[in-house]
């Protein structure tokens, strides 16, 4: 069936009971079974269908009760009861249909972010040209700020690269002639000639694409919820009609069993606390794409975290000042106002975190920048450098051992050590790393608290970064230097040992993982595409604490979904075992069943208020 029939069939069913009532009323000598009836026929032919559709395919579902009901009132010439059935069936699944509306995009619509266009050197010219013309040998330009748009060697130009999206690395790349440049990382301080060695479609992008696609395509579907409990809730149902029928030989004993124990509560509990669910997300922030994402995530044992952007910031921070023979603030005065004319990735946070400390910052004389090395200029009548250790070594500043080591240090733990210094001596050093986002200890204490076995850090960054991190937040599991497809390959080993598996990231090179996890959670306040639109569950507000908050509201969705649940199973067993000694008729037990449904959706709506 077409989803536009999911929302006709309610629409038909409940058109045909409004207008069969009014023939009632009115006294129309049976003209008011003679429109319920032909709605019965109409309405129950593609309901049939489906079912067998479904049977032949595999799936038992719980609304086969539900047709045998209706099926069962046509035969017996309770047309009403029959009709009241179809609607709450029929008005069941276009819940369930408008729950699933928030499915995810075709994957084409969803990295909207891919380079599309390049610019290529021609005959002394800069030619624009779509990406799908670039051709192994060409030459294109990068301008500052742009995406890359094939792999390739750079032949002209230094510049700082952000590769965090595919690689995981949290801090810029260097780039100069000879390095190489990867499609889809953004060019950001100067201008590049890059020779092209793949074929757009074959770049490191499109492959991290073509994962996610694989991923896409084994994805098991969500089972209905209610479907779970379906094959004994029908044989208890088949076996208490048939005690009715052997109790009184009584065919409409027989069908007010069917007809009270029809499942619409089962049915109607799942997408109303599912529509419920996604709607209190929604609100914090969080966009759940279907209910099955609320269902399995609710289900989970452990979850997966990205490091860059995810458990970090993403973005290099100072974490620290030393000085060497003038007040530190002396030194982010300098360092700062030297920075400020600079194009480095750096000079934001520079500038950024010197005027948190209210310090007044000078334009600087006689600038001059050398790319991807470092800054000069001359202040209060004095020239200093700012840049990298072998910057100002090369300017003739004599650089102590103890510095040497330091500089090693910093090193091996994935921090960048930016030297200011005048024409004689060493003034300071201004420490940048990636650091960990402050809430995410809580979130970790929570997620422990709410029953979560494991948690995992799984990063592209180095070990030794890796390592630091992960003992600063108390997580004994960690796997780093992974590429996109060494993620895939460790959620799917999770997987194996912890059963559903949640996996949180915020890059391209997430992506994979993301669709390859039970329920993927993409942090798109500041990501890539696509890892968003990988991602069941986008966070779109910049907190990791929403991770938490997600987890709670499955959580407490699919508590109250299985309350619905079994009060409707518990309630439909107790209604049998009457109807079948005779004390319900058909058309009161479709009316017990409707104000059921009431009950089942007041309950389902907490989900908002809890």
């Amino acid at each position: 069936m077409k989803k536009v029939a999911y929302y006709i069939l309610p629409s038909f069913a409940f058109l045909g009971l409004a207008i069969g009532f009014v023939f009632h009323l009115s006294n129309s000598n049976g003209l008011d079974n003679k429109i319920w009836m032909i709605t019965l026929i109409i309405g129950t032919l593609p309901l049939i269908y489906k079912i067998l559709k479904d049977i032949f395919c595999g799936h038992f579902g719980i609304d086969l009760i539900a047709i045998v009901a209706i099926v069962a009132s046509f035969f017996m010439g309770q047309y009403l009861a029959g009709n009241i059935i179809l609607l709450m069936l029929s008005g069941g699944e276009a819940l369930e249909v408008y729950a699933l509306k928030r499915a995810r995009r075709e994957l084409s619509n969803l990295i909207s972010n891919a380079p599309s266009f390049a610019h290529i050197k021609k005959d002394g010219n800069l030619i624009d040209v779509n990406v799908d013309q670039v051709k192994v040998g060409d030459i294109i330009f990068i301008k500052t700020g742009e995406i890359i748009a094939a792999d390739g060697i750079v032949v002209l130009g230094s510049s700082q690269v952000d590769e965090s999206a595919l690689t995981g690395e949290s801090l810029p790349a260097e780039k100069e002639i000879g390095s190489s440049v990867f499609s889809g990382s953004i060019n950001k301080s100067n201008i590049l000639e890059v020779e092209v060695i793949r074929k757009p479609s074959e770049s490191k992008y499109e492959q991290i694409i073509s994962l996610i696609k694989k991923a896409e395509e084994n994805r098991a579907p969500v089972v209905r919820l209610a479907d779970k409990y379906s094959i004994w809730f029908t044989v208890i149902t088949f076996s208490l009609a048939t005690l009715a029928w052997f109790l009184a030989k009584d065919s409409v004993r027989l069908l007010a069993v069917l007809v009270v124990a029809t499942p619409c509560p089962l049915i109607l509990a799942t997408p109303i606390a599912m529509i419920s669910g996604i709607s209190r997300s929604a609100k914090r922030g969080i966009i759940v794409k279907n209910g099955g994402a609320l269902e399995v995530l609710a289900e989970t044992n452990a979850f997966i975290f990205d490091k860059t952007g995810t458990l970090t910031l993403g973005q290099p921070e100072i974490v620290d000042v030393i000085s060497f023979g003038k007040d530190k603030n002396e030194v982010l005065r300098i360092s700062a106002s030297l920075d400020q004319l600079s194009l480095h990735v750096l000079a934001r946070s520079l500038q950024s975190y010197a005027l948190k400390n209210n310090i007044v910052l000078s334009i600087p004389t006689n600038f001059k920048e050398d790319f991807g090395e470092g800054v000069s200029g001359d202040l209060d009548n004095q020239t200093f450098f700012f840049g990298k250790l072998k910057f100002l070594e090369m300017k003739g500043i004599n650089i102590s051992k103890e510095v040497l080591d330091k500089h090693l240090t910093f090193q091996s733990e994935g921090k960048i050590a930016v030297y200011c210094g005048d024409k004689n001596n060493l003034l300071g050093i201004i420490i940048f790393a990636d650091v960990v986002r402050p809430e995410t200890k809580n979130l970790f204490t929570n997620l422990k608290e709410k029953g979560i076995e494991k948690i995992v850090m799984l990063t592209g960054d180095k070990k030794a970064v890796a390592e630091i991190i992960a003992k600063d937040l108390g997580i004994d599991d960690i796997h780093a230097e992974a590429l996109p497809e060494n993620k895939v390959f460790e959620v799917q080993d999770h997987k194996k040992q912890f059963g559903k598996v949640a996996m949180i990231g915020d890059g391209i090179n997430d992506a994979p993982a993301l669709s390859t996890a039970d329920v993927g959670i993409a942090l798109g306040g500041h990501g890539g595409s696509a890892s968003s639109d990988s991602g069941d569950i986008v966070i779109m507000v910049d907190d990791l604490n929403r991770v938490g908050e997600a987890y709670t509201i499955a959580k407490n969705t699919l508590k109250i979904a299985k309350q619905g649940i079994f009060f409707g199973i518990g309630v439909s067993i107790i209604l049998m075992i009457i109807a079948a000694f005779g004390y319900i008729s058909p058309i009161y037990g479709a009316l017990i069943q409707e104000a059921l449904d009431v009950l089942v959706i007041l309950n389902a709506l907490r989900v908002n208020f809890i």
